[in-house]
């Protein structure tokens, strides 16, 4: 009967490891797919702004418009390195609760085996 329960215990955190691993690898990779399609978006809806001159120069707003893509170009750029940095900080707390998962999976079957003598 212990090594049922044993193998029953061992076999719940295996599973809850494994759900806590795509977990965590499912919010990186969708944190990151947000952020491309918004930046993409993003420079689409900067595209359209400066088209909407014509392309004519002397035009009013054309100085406005140049401006705009300026802070845009700014603002898209320090978001992408922004975007880049806390991916890289997720990726390294992920492998942190990775690393810590892996050691309680080992100490609790160190345990179990231990508890069973």
């Amino acid at each position: 009967m212990e090594k049922t329960t044993d193998k029953k215990n061992v076999e719940f955190f295996e599973t809850w490891f494994k759900l806590q691993k795509e977990f965590l690898e499912n919010w990186t990779k969708s944190q990151k797919e947000f952020m491309e399609t918004w930046l993409e978006a993003s420079k689409k809806m900067q595209e359209s702004f400066m088209n909407l001159d014509g392309g004519k120069t002397g035009v009013p707003g054309k100085e406005m418009l140049t401006m705009y893509n300026t802070w845009y170009n700014t603002m898209a750029d320090s978001s992408k390195i922004f975007t880049e940095e806390a991916l890289k900080m997720q990726e390294a707390w992920k492998t942190s609760v990775e690393k810590q998962m892996v050691m309680g999976r080992e100490m609790f079957k160190n345990f179990s085996a231990g508890a069973g003598k």
